[in-house]
C-alpha cells in the first residue's frame, strides 16, 4: 500500500502489481486455498485507495475460489449437481475516481504446474476497455496475465479490439526453470522476456506493461523500446512515461491495426 501511495504522490496515473501478490504461487501448501480466500477481501480495499489517490490500480492478480455447478458430479440423494470449487486467476482494473471494476480478465493460458489447479477461461474474447483520463481522452486497455504473453494470438485480439496499453502481472520465476535450458544458457527467461515484451509493443504497435514478481519488469512500446527494467532479484519500482502519441506514430508508420482488421484478412481464415 506505501508503495502506491508513494507512486500516487509522484502524479503516477497507474500502478500495476505482480501476479499473485497477495498469496505467492504454493497450492502444495495446506493453507494455500483459505489464503486466497482471504485475498479477495483486499479487492475493496484496493477500491477505496483507488478512490482516495485518484489513481488507477492493477493489483497483480487475484485468486478468486469460486463454487461452480458441475454436471458430472451428482448428488446421491437428490440428483442435483454438487458445488465444484474452482480457483480462478483474476486480474481486475480499478478506477481512479469511482473505485469501479471497469474490467475483469481470467487467465487463459496455464503454465505446467497451475493446471489441474486453477481454471482457465477458454471461452470469453479478449476484449479491450476505455480507461478516462485526467486529461479529458481516453486510452484503450487490455489485459492479460503471465503465461499469456507466450501467445501472440492473444495480443492479436487485443490489438484488433483497439487496445493501445496492454498490462500483464506476472510470477515467471527466472531461475528456477528447467536445468537442461539453464545448462545453455542461465539468462535462458531473462532473453525470453525481453525479447518478447518488445516484440509484442512491435507487432501490435502497443504500449506494454509487464510487472513481473521476480523480475525484468519493464515497460516496452514501439520505436522505443524498454523504457526500463527491473533486473532480477531487485526489490524496486519503474515509473515509466508513456506518450500515446509515440503509438499512433508507430501504426501509421507500420498500419498493423489496419492490416489485423481489415476486410478479407489472410490469417483470419
Amino acid at each position: 500500500m506505501s508503495k502506491i501511495t508513494a507512486a500516487a504522490s509522484k502524479g503516477t496515473h497507474l500502478v500495476v502489481l505482480p501476479e499473485y501478490h497477495l498469496t505467492s504461487w504454493a497450492p502444495e501448501d495446506p493453507g494455500f486455498v483459505a489464503s486466497c480466500t482471504e485475498s479477495v477481501s483486499y479487492l475493496p480495499r484496493y477500491q477505496t485507495l483507488a478512490r482516495e489517490l485518484q489513481i488507477h490500480i492493477v493489483p497483480g492478480t487475484i485468486i478468486h475460489p469460486v463454487h461452480a455447478r458441475s454436471s458430472t458430479v451428482e448428488c446421491p440423494r437428490d440428483g442435483e449437481a454438487e458445488p465444484v470449487l474452482e480457483l480462478r486467476n483474476l486480474m481486475h482494473f480499478i478506477a481512479a475516481s469511482t473505485g469501479n471494476i471497469l474490467s475483469t480478465y481470467q487467465k487463459k493460458n496455464l503454465w505446467h504446474t497451475e493446471r489441474g489447479v486453477l481454471t482457465a477461461d477458454y471461452i470469453t474474447p479478449h476484449q479491450a476497455f476505455d480507461v478516462p483520463l485526467s486529461s479529458g481522452g481516453v486510452v484503450r486497455v487490455g489485459m492479460l496475465i503471465c503465461w499469456d504473453l507466450a501467445f501472440p494470438e492473444a495480443f492479436r485480439g487485443l490489438a484488433a479490439d483497439g487496445a493501445q496499453l496492454i498490462i500483464i502481472p506476472a510470477y515467471w520465476m527466472i531461475d528456477t526453470i528447467d536445468a537442461k535450458v539453464l545448462a545453455i544458457n542461465q539468462l535462458a527467461d531473462v532473453t525470453f522476456l525481453d525479447s518478447v515484451t518488445v516484440a509484442r509493443a512491435y507487432e501490435n504497435t502497443c504500449a506494454i506493461a509487464f510487472c513481473n514478481a521476480w523480475g525484468q519488469s519493464q515497460v516496452a512500446m514501439p520505436i522505443l523500446g524498454s523504457l526500463g527494467k527491473v533486473g532480477v532479484g531487485e526489490d524496486n519500482t519503474i515509473i515509466s512515461n508513456i506518450d500515446l502519441s509515440v503509438i499512433s506514430i508507430a501504426e501509421d508508420h507500420y498500419r498493423l491495426k489496419a492490416d489485423i482488421r481489415r476486410a478479407g484478412w489472410h490469417y483470419s481464415k
